[in-house]
């Protein structure tokens, strides 16, 4: 019975330049060219993750600021809701 295979092949196109970079990287590390392709491969897809997070985050803490101000400032729950609208439009406003 064949094994399946746990991996796949892609080709990728490259400028001069970057193939050059690329290679020298690899002899300076002692690692083949597709190494370092897939070392940089996972490292932007760690990238992608950590901004997410970030991104996360940064959501999180400015929920969690806006409810600490409406509770300090005492807004009643309509109060919050007009709130959170006007902070909303003139958030779109600066995003154009």
């Amino acid at each position: 019975m064949k094994s399946l295979k746990t991996s796949k092949q892609i080709s990728v196109r490259l400028t001069a330049q970057d193939f050059e970079r690329l290679a020298l990287e690899a002899e300076n590390q002692g690692a083949t060219i597709a190494e370092i392709a897939r070392q940089r491969i996972q490292s932007a897809e760690k990238q992608v993750e950590l901004r997410d997070l970030i991104n996360n985050l940064r959501a999180e803490i400015a929920q969690n600021t806006f409810v600490i101000t409406s509770v300090v400032a005492g807004l009643n729950p309509d109060e919050v809701h007009a709130a959170k609208d006007s902070i909303s439009n003139k958030l779109a406003r600066r995003a154009r």
